[in-house]
Parts: C-alpha cells; structure tokens; sequence
C-alpha cells in the first residue's frame, strides 16, 4: 500500500459526491468521496494511500486527453519483473510509490530504470485517513463523538 501525508486545500460538494483538494509538496490531488467523513476540515493534515494495483503507469499524457487528473510524474527507480505481474517503483513529489501492471504493459511501453514515467491516480482509489499524532487524535476524537 503507497501512502504519503497530504494537506486538506478545499472540499467541494453536492448531494451525491465531495471533492477533497490536497497538496503533497506542491503537487495538487483530488479525492472523491460518497460521503464526506465528519472529521474532516480545510488545512487538516491527512495521510492517504493508494493500492499499487490501482495506479496506472504511462510514458506520455498530453493534457486533456485522459479522464484521471491525478498525474504524478516521477522517475522509474526499480522493478521486478514476474511473468505475470511487475511491481514499479517510481520516485515522485509523493515520494516513492509503487504500481502493479501486467508485464506485457511494461514490456510493451519499454520501461527501464531512470525512464521518466507517468503515475495516474484515480480520485476515487485514494483512500484518506486522519494523521494522527497526540493533539490531532483528540480533535478527531470530539467530532466524531461530539453529543449534540
């Protein structure tokens, strides 16, 4: 599981969806969500985290033609080749994140290490947790049992 802390920007949303803008070191995400968790507020420091199987890899995105706006660009720093299966390691603005692709892919888009590749995240395959450390842990803990 890829996970890196983040910083809540803006929340958005309607009667079916939120959207959750947050920052990674200057690199702007959106998260999507059917149901916006109570304890969350602008400027929270959050950690999210994304499954290796759910990020795609790509070697060249023009702007616009590809529906998934999350878009981290980083350098190939390791893989593991399977017959099936290979395990990418990328170093990128969220730190080093790894995705699981099939081997044709990666045989087929001709990666290697140092090649400068593309991570794609979709908003909604992040997951999003509170950073918890002693003060925040007790914030958290009356809004989500605030008796009203």
């Amino acid at each position: 599981m890829n996970t890196f802390a983040a910083r809540v920007e803006d929340i958005k949303s309607d009667q079916f969806f939120s959207c959750i803008n947050v920052n990674v070191n200057g690199v702007d995400l959106k998260l999507l969500k059917t149901q916006l968790p109570k304890w969350l507020r602008i400027g929270d420091e959050v950690e999210c985290r994304i499954q290796e199987a759910a990020i795609a890899i790509c070697t060249e995105t023009k702007e616009g033609n590809v529906s998934i706006e999350n878009h981290l660009v980083g350098e190939l720093q390791h893989f593991r080749k399977g017959l099936v299966l290979s395990e990418v390691s990328v170093d990128t603005p969220c730190g080093m994140m790894n995705s699981l692709i099939t081997t044709d892919a990666f045989e087929r888009m001709h990666l290697c290490e140092g090649c400068e590749v593309t991570l794609l995240l979709k908003a909604v395959d992040i997951k999003l947790t509170p950073l918890l450390d002693s003060t925040s842990y007790e914030k958290c803990k009356e809004q989500l049992y605030k008796t009203n």
